[in-house]
């Protein structure tokens, strides 16, 4: 990472260097509280949170009350939950992939867990059975940077967008319609900006900062599809 700019010179960075992972969860903490809005498990929506957790469980992971089962885990490894955003998933978490993107006066860290055992064509969703298994694609994407509300909403629609296209370079289909896959059934994300530094007004693809979340999903969720086909003997 290069520092040399100005703009990122005695301002919060989150990177790689704040994220800690093994085979049971993946932790990213902030020594600040970071704007947020997610679809986690936990603390799901919008606030300011300081930890975030991807936590595997096993693929016959049942529980009454997921959201109350997250929240004794995360006690039970030492988080504050009012401070967490927690998530889970089935994927091994060994084959997290990230990447740090630098746009000038402002930077992306992105970090992407992703299976595709669920996968799911959004568009033929309705000759699909209710399922909720754990997600298999669970998305961060970090900014550096001030991000307008319409900016975090817009982050949302262009991850998933270059979600999409990972999804068709490596020709998944939705094994009921036989169609290409979007997605799958539990998918989650979560966009999280440190408000310091340059304003960013927009996310919308073509926007510098949607150039960056466009980038770094795409290349995050090739890699993560790539080893999750590796491991299963799909490739």
């Amino acid at each position: 990472m290069n520092n040399g700019n100005k703009e990122f010179q005695n301002l919060l960075i989150i990177n790689q260097h704040l994220l800690s992972h093994s085979k049971d969860q993946i932790i990213l903490q902030s020594p600040l509280p970071l704007k947020t809005v997610s679809s986690g498990v936990t603390n799901a929506g919008t606030g300011w949170y300081s930890t975030f957790v991807n936590r595997h469980v096993s693929k016959s992971y049942n529980s009454e009350d997921h959201h109350e089962e997250m929240e004794r885990f995360l006690m039970q490894m030492g988080a504050q939950v009012e401070d967490t955003v927690g998530m889970m998933t089935a994927v091994q978490l060994e084959d997290v992939c990230w990447g740090f993107y630098e746009g000038g006066s402002f930077s992306v860290f992105i970090v992407v867990t992703a299976g595709v055992g669920n996968a799911v064509d959004a568009s033929m969703s309705d000759r699909h059975s209710f399922d909720h298994s754990p997600g298999t694609i669970n998305i961060w994407v970090f900014i550096n940077g001030r991000v307008s509300e319409a900016a975090s909403i817009q982050g949302i629609m262009t991850a998933t967008e270059a979600k999409v296209k990972a999804l068709e370079a490596h020709n998944v289909k939705d094994p009921i319609t036989r169609s290409g896959a979007t997605g799958t059934s539990t998918d989650s994300i979560l966009i999280a900006s440190t408000e310091e530094g340059v304003l960013l007004k927009y996310a919308g693809t073509i926007t510098p900062l949607g150039k960056w979340i466009s980038k770094g999903v795409y290349e995050c969720t090739i890699q993560a599809i790539s080893k999750y086909k590796k491991r299963v003997g799909a490739l």
